[in-house]
This record gives structure tokens, C-alpha cells and sequence, in this order.
């Protein structure tokens, strides 16, 4: 849509938080010419639930220039994520590891193993990956020894040329808090907006209660559900049902009993009687959140069903709120001159962590967009495959469930809701553990673990001689030479905060 170069020279981002604050520190960096306002409110009350990761926000520090760990993570509460832990998700009792560290492909020899000795899935972390030592033992072990030396993966996992190696936890409030306090660049405006004025080209201008106007080349929407500017000028917006059904969220903050062995390095998903509970260890507290669907249960029954789950002596006395969220995108997010941003854009469940990361490569391809690099075109075709991925990633936990224990359970088995995508993926994977012909986001690795973690596996006899000794190796690593994470993060992290 735009020449070699666009035209827009000032930007408004409407709405702070997470959301206008990454996009604003990263274009402020990367495009220095551009005259950038981020118009929040003080009236609208964070909400700072815990937000888990991925690896690629290692990339988004260094691209504005935070260099070290121990400068943003302490502001930040900030723990560590080797990957996710579902709990109960196939049925009750089992667990699969989604790791950020790659299994170098010895998935096939282990699958052919497993028929030759009868081992049990869990077996299959344990002994193709060192986090899955982790993981599977229930501390809170970190991968460093005693001196603080944190050997790299033998193989690492790559997104667009960024290793993976490990990702984060952090307090999204104080995230957002973080990244304003240091941008000395971008003009800030506390205004409430009121009105929105729009033309054939999108939106001319805001207008705040005060009476304040504010105009500019191009407007982006951070403010969250609210969908404050997009909503004005898209009518693109498609639900994700009947797919993903989840329209709650029921939050809970609550203290650490045992920290050392809490303070887990991974993001926790246990699947419940109507969806699923997140549990994020952070510096300071544990952030849980029950994300369920309120056709099947009332916010009174997520509540009692959550505080149960985690401990109604942990809870006591720890307030609760529920968060009502619409999950869906729109099919060509830039419209005119209005971009969104964050929840604005589109919300899918917060299962695989993939909010933050979204708004991260959104600020990138919005920069190429302003620079020429690329066309509003490509960023609507980009933003909308990623999104497809993330749907189909995350829906097919629930179809390859065998839990038939409550009506939300047997709902999501009964009904055929997967993506024709998906359905000819599973047909591939009776014959052979591979991925989908066409994934974008989740490298090979990830979508072998749902394969195993759902016991969806064909007959193998394929075997390789440096697979096994890889293998063996992994299963005689010295799990007791780490120490914990809070031990890490006190020590070499939190040390000087």
C-alpha cells in the first residue's frame, strides 16, 4: 500500500500498558525520526495478573538496548521459563512438557524404544532433553550449578536467527512501568478519550474529555478489549469459536509456602473441569488464573473449583477478580490509518504465552511498514498466519484430550472442531511422528510433545546409534550438581536490586 517509504511521520498509540509500551520503545529506537505520542489514562487500573513468555523477548531487550538480565529483571519481578508443564490435559494424571529446548530429533528412536521396553511417556522428556529433568522432579531447580555457569544447549531451537534458550515470567504491570520510566524519547499525554473522528481515510482525530485533540499520520490501538480506535474504522473481526470457546478469566494472587521449591522455572497449565488454570511463579508471589468457558460453569463455581485446586488455606484471605475476555482477530488488522496492537488486534487463550510475543513482532513488522521494508498488505498476511498457527496450536489440546469427566471435556471430543489443517496433520501422524506440512511459529519439537503427550503415536521401528547414545547420555545427567532458581536469581540476579 505504501511507496519505498511512508509518508506517516507521527504516531499516536492510544492506551500505555505492555502493549504501548513495547510498541513505543521499540519504534522510538528504530525509527528516531518519527514524532511518537502514547496517550494513557489514569483512571483505567492495571491489572498485572502475571504474564509468562517466550523466548523471543530476550531479542526485544536487546533491540532497545537492555543488554543485562539484572537491569530489568528485578523492576519486573521477574522469574525464569524452560517451558510449559500441562497437567491432567489428556486425563487425569498425566502431564506433557512443551520445553524450548530442542529434542535434536531423536523423538523417532524413542517412539521405537518405547514399543521395545514399554516405557512411559513422561520417559520421553527425561530422556531427550535436560529441562525435562526439570520439569518431570517438581522443584524448583534452575539449569545453572553452584558457581552460576549455565551451559548452553547442544542444539538450540531459532525463530527468524534468535536462539531460544529460555524465556520469562514477569509482572506485566511493572513491565509497562519499566519500559516508560526509561524511554526519555517518546512524548507522554494523560488524557481520557472520548471521542474518535473519523473520515474516508480512517481516523482525523481524537478528541479528550477535557476537549484536548490530538491528530496524527497513523493511530495505534493498545487499549485492550476496548478496542477503542480499530472498532471505529474494521469491521474485519472474526470470533474463534467454535474452536476455543473460553470467555473468562478468574485471577488469584497468593503468597509462596516453600519458595525454593515453588519458584518452579516453568509456566504451569492444569486442565480443569470447564478449561484450564495457568500457574505463574513470579520474584514476589504466584499469579494463578482459572481461563474457563461461563456456558458451563458460573464465576462462583470457577472460583471454588480454583481456590480448591490451589488450596483454600493458600487463598485465604487473597482477593479475586474475573476478567471477561473475547478471543477472535481481525482478518486484516491495518485498516486505513489505524493499526492494533495487543488485545486490540485479537486475543487467543493465554496457553502457549503468545500475547507478548505477538506485540513484539507486531512494533517490528509496523517499523518495516514505515521504512518501505514491507507493505500494510504483508503485515495484515503475516499477522494473520500467525494467528491461524497460534488457533490450531492451542485447539488441538483440546481435541486430543481423552477426558471425558465433565460436559465441557466431552463437548470438546465430540464436536469436530479443528481446522482442516489439523485434521490431515493427524492423518500424516498415524503414519509418522512429524509436524505439520506448513508450521510457522512452533518448530518441529513442538508439535511431536502434543503427538507423545496425547499417546498419538504410530508403530516405529526406526532407530539411530548417536540417538541412543544421546539418550543414554540425557538420562545419566547429574540432575543434583543445580541449584534452585531462587538460590540463581538471589545470588547473580536480584543481588545488587
Amino acid at each position: 500500500m505504501f511507496g519505498k517509504r511512508s509518508c506517516m511521520n507521527s504516531v499516536i498509540i492510544l492506551g500505555g500498558g505492555s502493549a504501548g509500551w513495547m510498541t513505543a520503545s521499540y519504534l522510538s529506537v528504530h525509527n528516531p525520526e518519527l514524532d511518537i505520542t502514547v496517550i494513557e489514562s489514569d483512571n483505567i487500573p492495571k491489572i498485572g495478573v502475571g504474564e509468562a513468555t517466550t523466548p523471543y523477548l530476550m531479542k526485544f531487550f536487546k533491540d532497545i538496548g537492555v543488554e543485562n538480565e539484572s537491569d530489568w529483571m528485578p523492576q519486573c519481578n521477574a522469574t525464569y521459563k524452560n517451558g510449559v508443564m500441562y497437567e491432567d490435559w489428556d486425563h487425569i494424571n498425566s502431564r506433557l512438557w512443551h520445553a524450548f529446548e530442542v529434542d535434536e530429533n531423536k523423538y523417532e528412536t524413542w517412539n521405537t524404544l518405547k514399543g521395545e521396553q514399554g516405557l512411559n511417556i513422561e520417559d520421553y522428556w527425561t530422556s531427550t532433553m535436560r529441562t525435562g529433568h526439570i520439569a518431570m522432579r517438581d522443584s524448583g531447580k534452575w539449569l545453572s550449578d553452584k558457581d552460576g555457569n549455565v551451559e548452553e544447549y547442544k542444539d538450540k531451537k531459532w525463530f527468524n536467527g534468535w536462539p531460544q534458550l529460555w524465556a520469562y515470567h514477569l509482572d506485566a504491570g511493572l513491565f509497562g512501568d519499566f519500559l516508560k520510566k526509561r524511554n526519555k524519547t517518546v512524548k507522554r499525554v494523560i488524557a481520557d478519550i472520548e471521542e474518535v473522528i473519523t473520515n474516508d481515510d480512517g481516523i482525523s482525530k481524537i478528541v479528550a474529555t477535557d476537549g484536548r485533540e490530538f491528530t496524527a499520520d497513523l493511530y495505534i490501538d493498545c487499549t485492550g478489549f476496548k478496542r477503542v480506535l480499530i472498532d471505529k474504522v474494521n469491521t474485519s473481526f472474526e470470533s474463534f469459536e467454535p474452536y476455543l470457546t473460553h470467555d473468562k478469566a478468574l485471577v488469584i494472587r497468593y503468597p509462596y509456602a516453600d519458595v525454593e521449591n515453588e519458584m518452579k522455572p516453568r509456566t504451569r497449565a492444569k486442565a480443569l473441569s470447564s478449561g484450564w488454570c495457568w500457574q505463574i511463579p513470579l520474584y514476589d508471589k504466584i499469579s494463578s488464573g482459572y481461563v474457563y468457558t461461563s456456558d458451563y460453569l458460573t464465576d462462583e463455581e470457577a472460583e471454588f473449583e480454583m481456590r480448591n485446586d490451589i488450596g483454600f488455606d493458600r487463598t485465604k484471605g487473597c482477593e479475586s477478580f474475573v476478567v471477561d475476555i473475547k478471543t477472535g482477530y481481525y482478518t486484516e488488522p491495518w485498516m486505513k490509518n489505524v493499526v492494533p496492537v495487543g488485545l486490540s488486534a485479537g486475543f487467543i487463550e493465554p496457553l502457549e504465552s503468545t500475547l507478548l510475543f505477538a506485540i513484539q513482532v507486531a512494533g517490528i513488522r509496523i517499523n518495516q511498514v514505515l521504512k518501505g521494508v514491507t507493505t500494510q498488505e504483508e503485515y495484515n498476511k503475516n499477522s494473520t498466519e500467525n494467528m491461524s498457527d497460534f488457533l490450531d496450536y492451542i485447539s488441538i489440546s483440546y481435541y486430543l484430550s481423552h477426558r471425558q469427566d465433565s460436559k465441557f471435556w466431552r463437548d470438546r471430543k465430540q464436536r469436530d472442531f479443528i481446522t482442516e489443517r489439523m485434521k490431515l496433520w493427524l492423518k500424516q501422524a498415524k503414519k509418522k511422528l512429524q509436524p505439520p506440512s506448513r508450521h510457522i511459529l512452533f518448530v518441529d519439537s513442538s508439535w511431536i510433545s502434543k503427538l507423545i503427550g496425547f499417546n498419538y503415536l504410530p508403530n516405529s521401528n526406526i532407530k539411530d546409534a548417536e540417538a541412543e547414545k544421546e539418550i543414554e547420555g540425557c538420562r545419566n545427567f547429574d540432575y543434583n550438581s543445580l541449584i534452585s532458581q531462587k538460590e540463581y536469581l538471589d545470588k547473580f540476579i536480584y543481588k545488587d536490586a
